[in-house]
């Protein structure tokens, strides 16, 4: 049977379907297709390079065939198949969720967000205790930042974060407590797209003194536009936005 697949077919083959996946990533940034059947066509293409995949280790592991050709065959269906594969993983290691926020019990409203989105996209309503249950369990890192530091300075600070960070700014509210801040982030390959706001609100605790500056609270909410599963990408944005204007107060 291996006779019949000659390693010039394997390799061509192979370079075929890895080319059909940059394809099926530029007509969905086109908008030519859906993305689901952009992820469809990655489907079917890593399935096919599995076969080529085996098909060529099985011939050059016997010696039977043109060893460099056999091994472009091999090459250009393993990095897709490697990189589906870790994207699988990485779904079954977070949370199958797309609606990450700091503050579960009120979290961030996405006001600007529901004005832009289409049918397609998801609802801006919080989910609720389900999928609060479900980050707890898979992010509890995720909490409210607090820090000392005036409000009016947290705002400046948070949207020079927000720029330097590459978001589209939405909307925002900076002339009272608590300020809200609203953009969009846009993935590299399919340009999905991901809507957070930032809520910053003034406070003080019992035992500070009144001449003392109010503290400031900060609250994050990250939410994709579409797709099931967000592969930790909304944990990831919170986090780093966090940590960034951490170092900046």
């Amino acid at each position: 049977m291996l006779e019949k697949v000659p390693a010039p077919k394997l390799q061509w083959l192979a370079i075929i379907l890895f080319a059909f996946y940059p394809l099926a990533i530029l007509a969905a940034r086109l908008d030519l297709m859906h993305f689901r059947n952009s992820f469809l066509i990655f489907i079917v293409s890593a399935l096919i390079g599995f076969i080529v995949f085996a098909l060529a280790v099985l011939k050059l592991s016997r010696g039977s065939g043109n060893a460099s050709q056999l091994v472009v065959a091999i090459v250009f269906t393993a990095l897709p198949i490697g990189l589906l594969g870790s994207n699988v993983l990485k779904a079954r290691s977070v949370p199958f969720i797309h609606d990450i926020t700091t503050d579960t019990q009120n979290p961030p409203q996405l006001i600007a967000a529901a004005k832009v989105r289409t049918g397609d996209d998801h609802d801006v309503a919080y989910a609720g205790e389900e999928v609060a249950k479900l980050q707890l369990e898979g992010y509890p890192d995720l909490t409210s930042l607090e820090l000392n530091a005036p409000v009016e300075k947290v705002a400046i600070e948070a949207k020079a974060v927000v720029q330097a960070l590459g978001w589209e700014i939405l909307d925002e509210q900076l002339t009272q407590s608590p300020m809200t801040l609203e953009a969009v982030d846009e993935s590299l390959l399919f340009g999905f797209k991901d809507d957070i706001a930032i809520r910053l609100t003034s406070f003080v605790t019992p035992e500070q003194h009144v001449d003392v500056p109010a503290k400031t609270r900060v609250d994050v909410r990250s939410m994709s536009r579409q797709g099931k599963s967000d592969l930790g990408a909304n944990a990831k944005r919170i986090r780093v936005f966090l940590e960034a204007l951490q170092a900046r107060i």
